[in-house]
Order: structure tokens, then C-alpha cells, then sequence
């Protein structure tokens, strides 16, 4: 919560207050932030993510601020992805008991004084705070008059006051004084509780505008919303400019003052998409579609006059969907892609010049349905996409073929997803063929041909391609090794993740020790300790290094002592990749300690880590729970998988129900291993039942054929219903036989064999 009031008004005594009555056993923790309203982001950043170090408990958080407008609406959209329930409330004065606190003030002041307190009544001051009330009862303890405006009380003040002028009494001292030089900050600050002043500081802006570099953040915040039109100009030719506002609500700010004085609609049409690029930038969500709204009105309006504006108008749709995914909405977002493919159509039927925008719309909406888990849409349209960059790219190359093999690319990626293994390998060898063409006919391409030999060698590998993953990662490591050369400045991290990558890929074979430690070499030479982490984990997995997981748990620890949110689940996956190669060596001993100390991290972990990490930390976690139960710590073990299976239940709104159904078998293997068999055969069977509800064709399932697989092992070994549990273990032979997939189809036999031989015996 935010509460908010002009100086003067007791919002850090009602901080302090708070802090000494709160009882963190009682209500739970509480950070107070007071005057947020001079704090960037950043700052406040980083005492959110301090309150994450606690676990899953929220701590309640109490900000005090001046003023609120567009740096709150921004703080609050972004704290709320913290999954924080956000409000403000405003400090108003309260009239019904100043007497009774005029008279307080009298008395304490009178006490340290030591003179009699006055007995009079409180004066009436327009807009008055609390600072004012206890400003009139000290001037009346002084015996000068207190019945005078806030000015004449300010000045008879500090009249007696021969102190250094710091703080609010700095500010109040610029609203009776005129020096010559008064420092910006201050001024720019006295002026929001003082209007008179707001005249100075446009002229101390327009005689010095470079003085704005430096000022503070939040002085120039407050001058761009109080400054004169003029003021605001000088600010922009300054702000614009600043690196300091890159990601604050300032520019955006001037911006939205600027758009009045466009001078016609296309202009102001132009401002408007200005406004909606900075608002998104600076986490005003909400702001950036509302002006992208407007930009779009201002288009239609353009239409209206002249169809040739249409291009215009379909380039603003596109942005004021990327604006509505942004902000979390993606219906809306859908309906005016889509209104921007009809749009791009028609104007490709009457312009083929107009045909790449058509294509990359298309692309687009692709990426949305994608997210609304419209997955037919989401391979239709970027299917379209790729058929029209695929004719473009024939009759263009120069111009186009980089857009077909990104998209080809891209198409891969869909096809893996859907379990489409021959496309998928199919179109990302279309997209490196294209990109090998471009870089053989321009040497610039050399970079992105790496990149994308990378990312081709590692869904290759996803794929069960093995020889094909290693020759594109080798091609990709040759490829940034002579870049790396040239400038290592900007490749010697990319070559280093490449030989990485290839580590991992070369498996049993005695060269992956050798290419996984030149990747953390690399790595130690760019200082980049997060890929010096990940670089130790691949040598302790490829030479079965116990001391190079050692080494990147202590990498990981110092990253999430320095930012815990995104460095925390990496921890978590460090420790059991530790506990993995300690199981390894028998030092049982230890791997169940950083177990134990794994899984507290894990319950620990607050819900936003949880949801927006899981899919990364979720499959990171079961090799440990492999080697937890082939090491028959079998408790261990199930708390590891239950955990995972967990987040895979969070994240089924997200990522659909293939991952949790995996996740689910796997539990069952686990209860197996753990000789809870009747647990075992009730989690088997929950998800042969998830299986059917999910609509997919199951005859064409590996998935499905692992459930049956594994349900029907399971009955046999406890002898539940066999004569079904064979029916069931016939189908998945047939499933595991039609997908092509020798080792579903081994276990599946073996299951039948199983199954037979028990009921020979019943």
C-alpha cells in the first residue's frame, strides 16, 4: 500500500509508528519504504526482492510518497508481477480533532521551551496539514500571531531559527527568500507544496536548461509535471537524451504534454505511438494501451480521409497488439492482430509490394494464439507465414532470406512442441541451409549462422539426432572460434556457450571433459559468472566431476546473495546437481545434507519465482530424483518428484497438460521404486484418465503408450485386475509400434510378458 499526502501531512511519523507496533509474529513481516516517491526502481527493486529471501510468506509493504501519478502507476503494475495485491489511499487531513492536536502541539512545544503554553484556538489555514497546525502553535508558544497564512508563519519562523536550513525548512525557506542560485532539487520539490514558486523554476529552467543533468530523478519528475509548456520542452531536448530515464515514467511524462500541441492528426497520431512505445518501456502497461489506442483513432481518422493510409493504420493494430500481450491481455490482443491480418490481405490484394507485412502479421498472430494455447491457429497462421516469405525469399533473396530461414526456424520449434520429431528436424535444416547460403554470400550472416547451428544442435539432440546435434554445435564452435579471433569482445561468450553446448552433446565419449572445461575457461576469461555456473554444472555431468559442482554452488550462492529473483532456482539446480554427483562417488553423507538443503530452497521458493521459473526448474530436477531413488533414498526422492510434480500443476494454465502428465508417470516410478505399489497404481491410473480427457489422437501418443505401459506393470506386480492390464499393455505395443519408439515398445513387451506370467499363475 501506498499512502500518499503533500509534506506536512505526518506520513513518516505514521511509518515510524507502524514499525514500532507491527508484530511480525502476529501479522507477519513488514517493509516500509518512506519517501518512495524519490526512489527509482531500481531501489525499490531491490527491497522487494530482499522480502523473497523469507520463503512463501508474503511480507505486507507499507510506501509513503508525496505525490502519485505516473511513477506510482508504474511502480504499482510492476510490483504487482511480484503477484503483490497493490492499492494507495491518501492521507486527508482530518478536522475533527485538531483542536485537541493544536492544543497537544502548544503543550509540547511550551515544555521544551519553557514558557507557558498559550490557550487559544487553532487558526484557520487553507489546505491546511499537520506541519501547518504545528507550525501555527509553535509561532503561537513564540507569542507572534498564528492567524496568518501559511507564508507569514514560514517567515516568523524562521525568523527566530538560526540553524542550518536542511530538509522541508530548506524548501519552506525558497517560498519567503529569493537567493540567487537556489538549488534545483529543492526548488523543484518546494514548488509542489508551494504554487508561487512554480514561476522560478520555469525561469531557472529556461536560463540554464542544462542544469536538468543534474538534478535528481525525482525533481525533474516533478518539474515535467508542474513545469510550464516551455519548461517541458527544455526538458525533453534534455530527458530524451538521458540514459538515466531509459526505463522511467519521465519521458513518458513529457511525451503524453507534447501530444497537445501536435498540429495535426498525423502528427498526433505519430505521438501517440511515441507515448505507447516509452509507457511500455518504463512498466506503465496500462498507459501504453490506452495510447496505443489513441494512435490507432487517430489512423482510422486518416483512412476515413484517404484509403492509402491503411498501411499505417495495419502497422498500428500490430503495435497496439503487442501493447494488449504486454499488459496481460491477450483476448483483446487476438482480436486486433486479426483485424490486422484482414487489413494486410486486403491491401496485399490491391499492392504485392505490401505482401512482407502481410507475412510478418501472420507471424505474429502466431506467436499469440501460441500463448492462448490455440496450437491449430498458432501452426496455420505461421505456416502461412512461411509459405508467403518462402516465395518472397525465391523471387528476393537479397531481401528475404533471412526472414524464411528465422521462420523456418520457428516452425521447427512448433513441430517439436507438437511432437512433429521428422518436421521439426526437416525445417530446421531448411532454416541452416538458407542461413549457410546467406553467410557463404555475405560474411555478416557468419554470426547468425553460428547462433543458429547452436540452436539447432540442441533441439537435435531433444529430437534423439545425436550425429547430426554434434556436427552443427562442432560447426557452430568452429564458426565462433575464427569470429572469437577477430573480436573476442563480443564472441568469446558465444563460443563459450557453444562448446558448452557440444559437451554436452558428445556424451560417453572422451573428448566432452576436454570441449566442457575450454567452455569454462572461456567463461572465467568474460567474467560472466552465471555462464561460469552453468559451464561447471555441464564438466561435472560430462566427466562426472564432483569438484566442478562444488565450484558452481559456490558460483550460484554469491549470485543469489546479490540478486536473489533471478538467481535462486539456479541455486536450487546447482545443489542437486551436487547431490547427484555426490551419489555418484557414495559420499551419502553429504548428498542427503545438500539434499535436505535443495528441498528447503524449494519450499522456500515464493509463488512468482515458482510460476515463471518452473518450466526450467521442474525437468532440472529429476536426474536428482533418479539418483535418489536408485540410491534407495527413496523418502528423499518422493518429497524431490512431489515437489516437481507441483509446479507442473501450477504451470498447467500455461504450458498444457503433456508436462504433468510425464511428471505424473514419473511420480508412479518413483512410488514403485519405493514399494508403495498400490499408491503407485492409483497415480498410474489418474493419469491414464488425464490422458483421455486431453482430446489428442492417443494411437499416434509415446505419452500414452508409457501410461498404459506403466498402469498395466503395475496391476500385474500387484495383482489388480489382469486380464485388463494385459488389454492395456497390448495397446501400448501397438502405439509404441506405429510411433516408431524401440524403447516404449521394449518396456511394453516386457510388460505383456509380465502380465501373461501372472496370470498364468492366478
Amino acid at each position: 500500500m501506498l499512502v500518499h499526502a503533500p509534506a506536512g501531512a505526518g506520513k513518516t511519523r505514521l511509518l515510524h509508528r507502524f514499525g514500532e507496533l507491527w508484530d511480525d509474529d502476529v501479522h507477519g513481516r513488514l517493509l516500509v519504504v518512506d519517501d518512495a516517491d524519490r526512489r527509482t526502481w531500481q531501489e525499490i527493486f531491490e527491497q522487494l526482492q530482499d522480502t523473497l529471501r523469507h520463503g512463501p510468506a508474503r511480507t505486507r509493504v507499507l510506501l509513503a510518497g508525496r505525490i502519485t501519478g505516473w511513477w506510482w502507476s508504474s511502480t504499482r503494475q510492476r510490483i504487482a508481477d511480484f503477484d503483490h495485491e497493490v492499492t494507495d489511499l491518501e492521507l486527508s487531513p482530518t478536522q475533527e480533532d485538531r483542536a485537541e492536536s493544536f492544543s497537544l502541539a502548544c503543550e509540547h512545544f511550551a515544555k521544551h521551551l519553557n514558557v507557558t503554553a498559550p490557550d487559544e484556538p487553532p487558526p484557520n489555514i487553507a489546505d491546511e496539514t499537520t506541519l501547518d497546525l504545528h507550525m501555527a502553535a509553535l509561532t503561537a508558544v513564540h507569542g507572534d500571531p498564528c492567524d496568518v497564512n501559511r507564508t507569514q508563519l514560514v517567515r516568523q519562523l524562521l525568523s527566530r531559527d538560526t540553524g542550518p536550513r536542511t530538509g522541508r525548512i530548506a524548501e519552506d525557506y525558497l517560498a519567503v527568500a529569493t537567493p540567487d542560485t537556489p538549488d534545483p532539487d529543492l526548488l523543484a520539490r518546494a514548488a509542489l507544496r508551494w504554487p508561487a514558486l512554480r514561476p522560478r523554476l520555469d525561469q531557472l529552467v529556461a536560463d540554464h536548461p542544462g542544469i536538468i543533468r543534474d538534478m535528481a530523478r525525482d525533481s525533474v519528475r516533478i518539474t515535467a509535471e508542474i513545469g510550464s509548456q516551455s519548461t517541458a520542452e527544455h526538458l525533453a531536448r534534455q530527458v530524451f537524451r538521458d540514459e538515466r530515464f531509459a526505463t522511467d515514467a519521465v519521458p513518458s511524462l513529457l511525451t503524453r504534454r507534447l501530444v497537445d500541441r501536435a498540429q495535426d492528426t498525423l502528427e498526433r497520431a505519430e505521438m501517440y505511438g511515441m507515448l505507447s512505445a516509452r509507457t511500455m518501456v518504463c512498466g506503465l502497461r496500462d498507459e501504453s494501451v490506452e495510447a496505443s489506442r489513441q494512435e490507432v483513432e487517430c489512423y482510422r481518422e486518416l483512412v476515413r480521409q484517404d484509403r492509402e493510409n491503411r498501411p499505417l493504420l495495419a502497422d498500428a493494430l500490430g503495435d497496439l497488439g503487442l501493447r494488449l500481450m504486454n499488459a496481460q491481455r491477450p483476448g483483446e490482443a487476438l482480436e486486433v492482430s486479426e483485424e490486422a491480418i484482414e487489413l494486410w490481405r486486403e491491401i496485399a490484394e490491391d499492392d504485392q509490394e505490401t505482401i512482407p507485412q502481410l507475412a510478418s502479421a501472420l507471424e505474429q498472430i502466431s506467436y499469440r494464439y501460441q500463448a492462448l494455447h490455440r496450437d491449430e491457429a498458432a501452426m496455420t497462421a505461421l505456416s502461412r507465414a512461411t509459405m508467403l516469405y518462402q516465395e518472397l525469399a525465391k523471387t528476393h533473396p537479397a531481401l528475404f532470406r533471412a526472414d524464411y530461414a528465422r521462420v523456418a526456424a520457428a516452425m521447427a520449434r512448433r513441430f517439436h512442441a507438437e511432437g512433429e520429431r521428422q518436421h521439426a528436424a526437416d525445417s530446421m535444416q531448411l532454416s541452416i541451409a538458407n542461413w549457410r547460403v546467406l553467410a557463404q554470400e555475405d560474411p555478416r550472416f557468419e554470426p547468425e549462422l553460428a547462433r543458429n547451428l547452436t540452436v539447432a544442435g540442441v533441439m537435435l539432440i531433444d529430437l534423439g539426432r545425436s550425429q547430426a546435434a554434434r556436427e552443427a554445435l562442432k560447426e557452430a564452435v568452429d564458426l565462433f572460434r575464427r569470429l572469437a579471433t577477430v573480436n573476442p569482445a563480443t564472441f568469446r561468450p558465444q563460443l563459450a556457450d557453444a562448446l558448452m553446448r557440444y559437451g554436452q552433446s558428445l556424451g560417453d565419449d572422451p573428448d566432452a571433459p576436454l570441449v566442457a572445461q575450454e567452455a569454462v575457461m572461456l567463461w572465467r576469461q568474460t567474467d560472466d559468472r552465471k555462464g561460469l555456473g552453468s559451464a561447471l554444472l555441464t564438466v561435472a555431468r560430462v566427466a562426472d566431476d564432483v569438484g566442478a559442482a562444488e565450484e558452481a554452488v559456490a558460483v550460484y550462492r554469491e549470485l543469489a546473495a546479490q540478486d536473489l529473483v533471478w538467481n535462486q532456482v539456479d541455486l536450487v539446480l546447482a545443489l542437486a546437481a551436487l547431490t547427484e554427483q555426490e551419489l555418484h562417488h557414495d559420499r551419502h553423507e553429504q548428498a542427503l545434507a545438500h539434499t535436505d538443503e535443495c528441498l528447503d530452497l524449494c519450499h522456500r521458493l515464493p509463488s512468482q519465482l515458482l510460476d515463471f521459473f518452473g518450466a526450467k526448474l521442474a525437468p532440472g530436477l529429476q536426474p536428482v530424483v533418479r539418483a535418489l531413488s536408485e540410491s534407495e533414498h527413496h523418502v528423499r526422492a518422493l518429497r524431490a518428484s512431489e515437489f516437481a510434480l507441483g509446479v507442473w500443476r501450477v504451470l498447467l494454465p500455461r504450458t498444457g497438460p503433456a508436462a504433468y502428465l510425464v511428471a505424473l508417470q514419473q511420480h508412479a516410478c518413483k512410488l514403485r521404486a519405493a514399494e508403495r505399489k498400490e499408491e503407485a497404481r492409483n497415480t498410474a491410473h489418474t493419469a491414464i484418465l488425464l490422458w483421455h480427457l486431453i482430446g489428442a489422437d492417443l494411437d499416434h501418443e509415446p505419452g500414452y503408450a508409457d501410461a498404459l505401459t506403466i498402469y498395466s506393470r503395475l496391476c500385474a506386480e500387484t495383482r489388480f485386475d489382469v486380464d485388463k492390464a494385459l488389454q492395456l499393455a497390448h495397446r501400448a505395443v501397438r502405439i509404441a509400434r506405429e510411433v516408431g519408439d524401440e524403447a516404449k515398445l521394449e518396456f511394453a513387451l516386457e510388460t505383456v510378458a509380465e502380465a501373461e506370467y501372472t496370470l498364468s499363475w492366478s
